[in-house]
């Protein structure tokens, strides 16, 4: 079976331009050129495990049931990791700062989420309030693994035009391969930001370690 450039764009859930640019770099397995590039199913399947991606090709209505799985919040902070002293003196240079030391994101897709994260804060801010925004895709990343929580500590407040105006200062990512575990995860987020004695936790830049056991002591005590 062949795949359009569109139909990539689907599986993979990167932006169009992103698998051509891909193609023109020499970077995926191209069966047709010129104008309508094409690619066979099984030289992309290929393509993905060499890269450690997740590509289902079977039927993309069809996600693997563990990929909906509910994860708790820790876990997803366990997944993405805590990055400190994270430079940049605005919103684009500080998420490409952060998105350069989250792991899990291949490097190939790194640019393209980066170009999503960026769209969807010029359409609306992710600054919550209080120093802190949640960045987010408006679409899930299907080549994900796991979902995770990345968080980034800035070296310097950033103005991010939030919802009190205040700088911003922390940065939760939320990266998730299925809408399910996404507001999952923003729901079990929110809950421990309402919490004021972890909001001041928050600011000290504790220790990772701590930082997640203070989150699986809050998540057992959420009624969701």
């Amino acid at each position: 079976m062949e795949l359009s450039v569109f139909d990539l764009s689907k599986y993979l859930g990167v932006v169009p331009e992103t698998i051509e640019r891909w193609v023109r770099q020499g970077k995926l397995p191209v069966s047709q050129k010129g104008v309508n590039y094409r690619f066979h199913t099984s030289e992309l399947q290929k393509w993905a495990g060499k890269h450690n991606i997740y590509l289902n090709l079977s039927d993309k209505r069809k996600p693997e049931k563990g990929r909906e799985s509910i994860i708790p919040l820790s876990c997803a902070v366990e997944n993405g990791g805590i990055n400190f002293d994270v430079q940049g003196n605005d919103v684009k240079s500080v998420l490409e700062a952060s998105i350069k030391r989250i792991s899990k994101i291949p490097d190939d897709f790194k640019q393209d989420l980066l170009d999503r994260l960026v769209k969807r804060e010029q359409a609306l801010s992710t600054g919550i309030g209080n120093g802190i925004a949640i960045p987010h895709p408006r679409e899930q990343l299907r080549y994900l693994h796991d979902s995770i929580v990345s968080i980034s500590f800035l070296v310097n407040p950033v103005d991010y035009k939030a919802l009190d105006s205040k700088p911003v200062s922390i940065l939760f990512f939320i990266l998730c391969p299925a809408l399910k575990i996404h507001l999952h995860l923003l729901s079990a987020l929110s809950f421990c930001l309402r919490n004021n004695k972890f909001q001041g936790f928050l600011n000290s830049r504790p220790d990772p370690d701590q930082l997640i056991e203070k989150i699986e002591i809050l998540q057992k005590t959420n009624p969701i």
